[in-house]
């Protein structure tokens, strides 16, 4: 008696264990899909087609066997003008219905081949050649869908529209094609693979022409001897005003002070104008010496440089220095031109 319940309770545990492992029904998945099918009959009786085909192709993922929404597909997309898509979708109908038992589906194979033929002339066709190096490995997509390799070069399909065509070579910038197709056009695209480019090499500093050189060495000297000579100019400038000085107030000392003894006061300050004059004329005194010295040679030099490389370039600078006398004493003059 014991051992006969233990059966029992096996074969139920048994029986319970393929309820909850077995798939769903047949009849609950044929109901989902008629209820998508039947949402696709309501929403193109709406003149909805693009969003009744979403409805119809979830019904025949459902149920494969349901011919009826392959056949909706397709009427839908050539109601759309897909008349590529509509072909496609007429010519797996004809191998459905070939292959299908259902007595209802009887001559939909002939239907679905005569729709096929009728939109041959209204597909659009585009067929792609690549050029360049690299072909091996460039890939193409278009619309953002893979195309294989092998369908390089042999015309193909595609519905009427805009449509993109993105390469890719291993390059940093893909190269991108927009592209819009008529009813029954026949298009060629070439898309070119574009060259690596190189990095530029360096430039090279230019070499100076003949003469340029020299020029700018004749420019540099001439203004240097310039510099020289107008700092020579002022400086014997400033040594004739303090030797001038100088020797007023010698003579204002001389005139009162003929021994230079018991001198008076007054001539304390024709003394120290006097010195300071002194100190001023050899101060003075040796800067017209430097820069004459200086200016000078450099001056000559470099016209000299200035006038071997180009007799049209020819620069004569000039200086003038002068001294004039004024109301209050006198006044140095420095002028040129360059």
């Amino acid at each position: 008696m014991r051992s006969s319940n233990c059966a029992r309770t096996l074969v139920a545990s048994v029986l319970l264990a393929f309820a909850v492992a077995a798939p769903a029904p047949a009849w609950a998945v044929d109901s989902d899909a008629q209820a998508f099918f039947a949402q696709g009959r309501q929403l193109r009786g709406e003149n909805r087609c693009a969003e009744a085909i979403l409805a119809f192709r979830r019904a025949l993922d459902l149920y494969p066997q349901g011919l009826g929404a392959l056949r909706n597909i397709a009427e839908c997309e050539e109601e759309l003008g897909q008349f590529a898509s509509a072909r496609n979708s007429w010519w797996s109908l004809r191998r459905a219905a070939l292959q299908s038992n259902e007595p209802k589906y009887e001559g939909w194979e002939v239907d679905a081949e005569s729709a096929y033929k009728r939109l041959e002339s209204k597909v659009a066709r585009m067929t792609v050649h690549l050029r360049g190096e690299g072909k091996e490995k460039a890939e193409l997509s278009i619309d953002g869908k893979p195309l294989d390799p092998r369908l390089l070069g042999v015309e193909i399909e595609r519905d009427a529209g805009p449509h993109q065509l993105t390469l890719t070579y291993g390059g940093a910038v893909p190269v991108v094609r927009q592209l819009e197709l008529a009813t029954g056009a026949r298009e060629v695209i070439t898309l070119d693979i574009p060259r690596p480019t190189a990095a530029p090499p360096p430039e090279k500093p230019r070499k100076p022409r003949e003469g340029e050189e020299d020029r700018g060495g004749s420019n540099g000297m001439r203004i240097a001897g310039i510099a020289a000579l107008s700092v020579g100019g002022v400086g014997a400038v400033g040594t004739v005003i303090s030797v001038i000085l100088r020797s007023s107030a010698l003579s204002e000392i001389q005139e009162a002070c003929p021994d230079y003894q018991r001198c008076p006061t007054s001539l304390e300050g024709a003394e120290s104008r006097g010195r300071t004059a002194s100190t001023l004329v050899n101060v003075f005194g040796a800067v017209a010496i430097a820069g004459i010295g200086a200016g000078v040679p450099l001056f000559i030099l470099g016209s000299r440089q200035k006038s071997a490389v180009s007799r049209s370039d020819a620069f004569s600078p000039q200086l003038q220095i002068g001294v004039a006398p004024t109301g209050g004493g006198l006044a140095a003059q420095l002028g040129g031109r360059f």
